[in-house]
């Protein structure tokens, strides 16, 4: 020490009387930089704010894909008019919707004068005071039959070509492809001639009805400017929200410390979006139908048309529910736990011997999967190649992984095993091994030498081992 101090005084006479520079030891604690105090508090303190930075990515992920998968919904609910008409067909071939639909037509053709009037013409001059109760009683004639006019095929046509129409010239407003000032009007005539034809009313009755009767007005010409902003901001959601989701939940797990269970815990956000996509559905559709359906008799009509109107919501969130599923399982059989090891050991000499049989097996999957379409992306072509990519390199992976995890693996493994597990009758109860332990914790360190397991793995396993030790 001594000696230390004299080659610092020694330093500093050397340097000038002006200037001194402090030699510090080998052995001192600020020299031992690896082993100095302040730096395990520094890795604890990045530790904590890497999970911390996990945390908020994944909320934030999470908020944006349920976001998304609402943004997705409306595009291809209000911008799609294929998804529009076919919606429309179901609107209509639901009875309470017909029922409620057939009112208002009723309405139409009675609230105005062309029908009392005609009654009137067609009655004897003695008789003609009594055209207002006659057009009331065929009214109320009318009114059961009109729902089975409506669900007729005829009717279904009419109806499609009517909302077709419709939604045609609404994306050519909101798009600015007609003049400002424009109107989205549903045409209703050919319903209310078949429905006047059906119900025995004067022929020529809808003939003489006021534009406005054989109109439904969607949208109004003051709303178009509101309207053409909210398409465009609907239109580049789902473009701007997806990516910026897939890339928060990169990042999530490329900052985690256990990039698998980064992974896991991704695709369970993911499930969460879902599932949250799917709450928001009812919630929201109980608040509307209980602010716009203020009389009981039309409550059941609301309610079944917003459960129609939000069927594609249905499906984007199930969608999301399907994709976490299928990303959880592939980390879960990736990961370190006994029964995914149990799994990959039973397959490692399938995997090893019979790898064609496999990947066939995976594309006998894929194909019932396609066939069966339970969600939208299952029928893109797109999202089907990604699948099938994804899904043959996770199986290569996991096959090359498998078999160098358990180079000894033989056929039948599996079998003598669930055999060995099941008790025989009279049987005494095999005694544990005395080193299955040491066994265990040799075959884990042989599996971190060669890279297999990360240190974190390797720890969590050696403590499960210890725990269960004798």
């Amino acid at each position: 020490m001594r000696t230390a101090q004299r080659s610092q005084r020694s330093a500093g006479a050397g340097n000038g009387a002006g200037t001194s520079k402090l030699v510090v030891p080998a052995l001192h604690p600020i020299g031992m930089r690896n082993y100095h105090p302040l730096l395990a508090e520094n890795r604890a303190v990045k530790r904590v704010s890497k999970r911390v930075a996990v945390v908020v990515l994944l909320v934030l992920a999470t908020l944006i894909w349920t976001v998304a998968g609402v943004a997705i919904w409306a595009n291809r609910q209000m911008l799609d008019t294929k998804n529009w008409v076919q919606t429309s067909d179901s609107l209509l071939r639901n009875e309470t919707i017909r029922v409620a639909l057939s009112n208002v037509l009723l309405d139409r053709l009675y609230q105005s004068a062309p029908v009392e009037t005609q009654v009137r013409e067609a009655l004897p001059p003695q008789l003609q005071g009594l055209a207002a109760p006659a057009a009331a009683a065929v009214r109320q004639a009318a009114s059961n039959r009109v729902p089975e006019i409506l669900g007729s095929d005829a009717a279904l046509t009419a109806w499609e070509k009517a909302n077709e129409g419709a939604h045609k010239v609404f994306l050519k407003i909101v798009n600015g492809d007609v003049a400002a000032g424009g109107e989205v009007n549903l045409d209703v005539e050919q319903l209310l001639k078949q429905v006047a034809a059906g119900t025995g009313l004067p022929s020529g009755v809808v003939d003489k009805l006021p534009p406005q009767y054989r109109q439904i007005q969607v949208l109004k010409s003051d709303q178009l400017k509101s309207t053409q902003d909210a398409v465009r901001i609907l239109k580049s959601l789902p473009w701007i929200l997806l990516p910026l989701g897939f890339l928060l939940f990169a990042a999530a797990v490329y900052l985690s410390a256990d990039r698998r269970r980064g992974l896991v815990y991704s695709a369970a956000c993911v499930i969460f979006a879902g599932v949250a996509i799917l709450a928001i559905r009812r919630v929201a559709g109980n608040q509307i139908v209980n602010a716009l359906a203020d009389a009981p008799n039309i409550r059941p009509a609301a309610k079944a048309t917003l459960l129609i109107g939000t069927s594609l919501l249905t499906d984007v969130a199930w969608g999301g529910i399907l994709l976490g599923l299928l990303v959880l399982f592939g980390a879960w059989l990736w990961g370190p736990g006994r029964w995914a090891t149990s799994a990959r050991r039973a397959a490692a000499a399938s995997f090893r011997d019979r790898p064609l049989l496999l990947r066939g097996a995976l594309g006998l999957l894929l194909l019932l999967l396609i066939i069966w379409g339970p969600v939208p992306w299952t029928r893109n072509p797109i999202w089907i190649l990604v699948l099938i990519v994804a899904a043959y390199v996770w199986l290569e992976v996991l096959r090359h992984r498998t078999v160098k995890e358990f180079p000894d693996a033989q056929g039948g493994d599996l079998m003598r095993n669930m055999r060995g597990a099941l008790p025989r009758r009279g049987a005494p109860a095999p005694a544990p091994a005395a080193d299955d332990h040491l066994d265990r914790l040799e075959r884990l360190a042989d599996l971190r030498t060669r890279g297999v397991l990360d240190e974190a793995e390797y720890e969590r396993e050696k403590a499960a081992v210890l725990s269960a030790a004798p």
